[in-house]
């Protein structure tokens, strides 16, 4: 069925309304692989459901598309694809508590005072927000980093939010949190 293009974002505002789109999951793993409960699957969904459901994919996968850009970035040191990815009014705070502008962020990976020698994102799941102009995503990531202080490796969750604006997805926050093996929280705890 083709669809004239104004008519998507006037059925997504619609179906965002239906009762029977209100309950529907809007979660998906990275690898695209949508949960159980994904629309495409139930049964009575009206055409201009469907097409609804496509569209709310297809944005998912641009945020998907987006987050697979921003892992290889950071990885690589890839300033000027982060500077793209990244809204001016960016918040990130890290696995350390502190918290760092988009500017102190990008300066960080240009500097030769902390480089990721690897970073892999998995466990990954996207929720689209406000009718599909906002994306939260939450997961796992590994990541070998070199520091001032020598060789770390790290595993942690985040979370971070993209918003769509005139110009495509923008990461505005990431909030990480460091997941330590039992031994070294025990460790710590004998420490204080």
């Amino acid at each position: 069925m083709r669809i004239l293009p104004f008519l998507p974002c006037a059925l997504l505002c619609l179906a965002v309304f239906q009762p029977a789109a209100a309950g529907m999951a809007e979660d998906v793993t990275l690898s695209g692989a949508p949960k159980p409960a994904s629309a495409v699957s139930m049964p009575g969904m009206t055409g201009a459901a469907r097409d609804v459901e496509a569209m709310r994919e297809a944005m998912r996968a641009a945020v998907r598309a987006a987050e697979q850009r921003r892992a290889q970035a950071v990885s690589s040191r890839d300033v000027a694809t982060l500077r793209h990815l990244i809204s001016r009014d960016y918040y990130h705070v890290e696995t350390r508590g502190r918290a760092r502008t988009r500017t102190e962020f990008l300066q960080l990976l240009t500097r030769d005072e902390y480089e990721f020698r690897s970073y892999e994102v998995d466990d990954t799941e996207i929720r689209m927000l406000d009718n599909g102009q906002a994306a939260l995503v939450t997961g796992r990531f590994r990541a070998a980093a070199q520091g001032a202080d020598g060789p770390r490796d790290l595993r942690g969750r985040y979370v971070r939010m993209w918003v769509l604006g005139p110009e495509g997805w923008r990461n505005t926050m990431q909030q990480t949190t460091e997941i330590r093996p039992l031994a070294a929280q025990r460790d710590l705890r004998t420490q204080r």
